[in-house]
């Protein structure tokens, strides 16, 4: 009898245990940059992860469980981005969103992309091999440079000049252009310039006498952050009135407002289409959009292209874990996000086949420009850099 008892007593001490485990969140981890220089996009896609993890709570959460997006601030650092993600690999997490920029995503991708775990980097500047555990956010910088030159092209802006930053982002596009430019549909533009500088430069004031002594039409400049902020303050010292196009990580409203004193006639931007939510015609994107926006509004924040990042990967992995359980495994995951085709999103219709670790083509992507009058950004091109007008 006294056995009896004890087993039962064991019995009930494990099932209030394993209650309680089931009481507890079930955590997804992220990776951001919520410090260093990628901070302005990391804290927007922080917020958002919480958005996500207030709205799906208040649904049900998944499983009849509460989710929780746990961050891991790696300080903007490839060495501190390593670090976290090996302890993500011993704890044996399927999945984890983030990194933020494309020096951490770099750093960490040689990790993963063989054995897992799952990483969904929010940043379109990695190009992980077809079939492995890294997956990359946004459309490809080839695709960027391309819809870029495109817009430029139907403007009658044939002289271009370049002035990208040295880090893994500007090296990234610089390539990229490289390439587009070689297009047949370009063929009427030309590369008059093309200068790089390192992103912790104070002045590229020698950079920018010589694009302008080229008589360009056009400026690119890959960067973001603080080092964008240079570019600008460079080209508005050196008289160099010509339209700038810049990365859409620079798309972000304290950023550009900060910058007011000494912004271009015209700064365009890469973008994807979720950045001017509606603007799509009706239909299911134009709904996730709406919702999305609404949903950003009622949090107390303004919808910029941070916020729009880890929307639509953070989502996926819900799904995911919807379908698959749990207990998932970072092989189960990435056959499961893998094979999705027609699945919407606030940036369009992902095709995993047919854009393997991506999801999303040309068809995302668009220009921008910041307008003054509004203080916000308006389109100023259709999907893939044709003219609206």
């Amino acid at each position: 009898m006294r056995q009896l008892g004890a087993a039962l007593l064991a019995i009930a001490f494990a099932a209030i245990a394993g209650s309680a485990r089931a009481a507890e969140p079930f955590e997804i981890a992220a990776i951001l940059s919520m410090t260093g220089p990628g901070a302005f996009i990391g804290a927007a896609e922080a917020q958002t992860l919480s958005v996500i993890e207030a709205r799906t709570n208040a649904a049900g959460g998944l499983h009849g469980r509460a989710i929780h997006f746990h961050v891991w601030d790696d300080q903007s650092s490839p060495q501190i981005s390593v670090q976290i993600a090996n302890q993500l690999i011993a704890a044996r997490v399927a999945a984890f969103l983030g990194p933020t920029i494309p020096a951490t995503c770099l750093a960490i991708q040689p990790l993963v992309e063989k054995n897992g775990p799952l990483m969904y980097c929010l940043n379109p500047s990695i190009h992980p091999a077809s079939g492995s555990y890294a997956f990359s956010a946004g459309e490809d910088s080839a695709d960027v440079a391309a819809v870029i030159l495109r817009y430029l092209k139907g403007r009658g802006l044939t002289r271009i000049a370049s002035l990208h930053a040295t880090d893994a982002s500007g090296a990234d596009l610089a390539r990229a252009f490289d390439a587009a430019f070689a297009m047949p549909e370009m063929r009427s533009l030309s590369q008059v310039a093309q200068e790089r500088f390192n992103p912790t430069d104070v002045s590229v004031s020698a950079q920018i006498a010589r694009i302008k002594a080229a008589n360009p039409q056009a400026l690119l400049t890959w960067t973001a952050g603080t080092p964008l902020g240079t570019v600008l303050r460079g080209a508005h010292d050196g008289s160099l009135t010509i339209p700038i196009v810049t990365s859409g990580g620079n798309m972000n409203l304290e950023q550009v407002r900060q910058y007011a004193s000494f912004l271009p006639p015209e700064l365009l931007f890469s973008a994807q289409i979720a950045w001017t939510p509606g603007n799509v015609g009706p239909g299911p994107i134009r709904d996730a959009q709406r919702d999305y926006a609404g949903a950003i509004r009622a949090a107390g924040y303004q919808p910029d292209a941070g916020y729009t990042i880890a929307w639509d990967p953070a989502h996926a992995y819900l799904d995911a874990f919807r379908k698959l359980g749990l207990g998932a495994t970072a092989d189960q995951m990435r056959t499961y996000i893998s094979g999705l085709r027609g699945w919407i999103g606030i940036d369009g219709v992902y095709d995993f086949r047919g854009v393997p670790q991506r999801g999303l083509d040309q068809n995302a992507a668009q220009v921008m420009a910041w307008e003054p009058k509004t203080g916000d950004f308006v389109a100023v091109s259709k999907r893939g850099g044709l003219q609206l007008r």
